[in-house]
């Protein structure tokens, strides 16, 4: 769609360009330049508008692919960061190299807790890319806070998040701004919603 934007515009500034030499070429040897000289001040007139919306066409398809780029970059470096976390989850011995935890914990808890942190990634990448409005982004937070699991990570990572999102643009602030406020929600709210243990039970007839 970008591309076919750029390519009209293209053509209309070019078709705007060209109309006076093609005119000069077709026009009869009798022509009154005169009055056409009064007829292309008219002309010229309604083509700097056209010669506006043209450049205007361009640059939209120009901020269109930089904005395409941007979104394609953030989502490779997304999918490098789920390969690296996927390799630490199979191996107890990689996820060692993994940051370490604030606090002394179980394996099987800094699991859980990395887990809740590439949650917050992924709604963190569709906020940034605008697949997630504000009030969007509140009720995925909203249940994902219902966790004792996430809360505990929130509690210890939280403050990283705030320092690195804070260094980062506005839409960076607003996530972080978010996700401390449905946090601080959730825990007045009360307890977290219990979580079962789930175990394999042969089918009833």
């Amino acid at each position: 769609m970008a591309l076919v934007y750029g390519l009209l515009g293209l053509g209309l500034l070019g078709l705007i360009v060209s109309t006076p030499f093609v005119l000069a070429a077709v026009a009869p040897a009798s022509t009154d330049w005169g009055k056409l000289s009064d007829i292309s001040q008219t002309y010229g007139a309604v083509s700097v508008v056209l010669s506006a919306i043209a450049l205007a066409g361009v640059a939209l398809s120009l901020l269109y692919q930089v904005r395409q780029a941007r979104t394609s970059n953030e989502q490779a470096i997304r999918d490098s960061h789920l390969q690296l976390a996927t390799l630490a989850l199979s191996d107890p011995s990689l996820l060692q190299a993994w940051s370490p935890p604030v606090a002394p914990v179980t394996l099987k808890r800094h699991r859980q807790h990395l887990i809740t942190s590439l949650v917050l990634g992924e709604l963190l990448q569709r906020f940034r890319i605008g697949h997630l409005s504000v009030e969007k982004l509140a009720v995925k937070l909203d249940g994902h806070f219902r966790g004792e699991i996430a809360r505990e990570q929130w509690e210890r990572e939280g403050p990283g998040w705030r320092r690195t999102m804070g260094a980062g643009d506005r839409r960076d602030r607003v996530f972080v701004r978010l996700v401390d406020e449905s946090y601080r929600a959730a825990v007045a709210a009360g307890p977290a919603s219990a979580l079962l243990e789930f175990q394999d039970r042969p089918d009833r007839p």
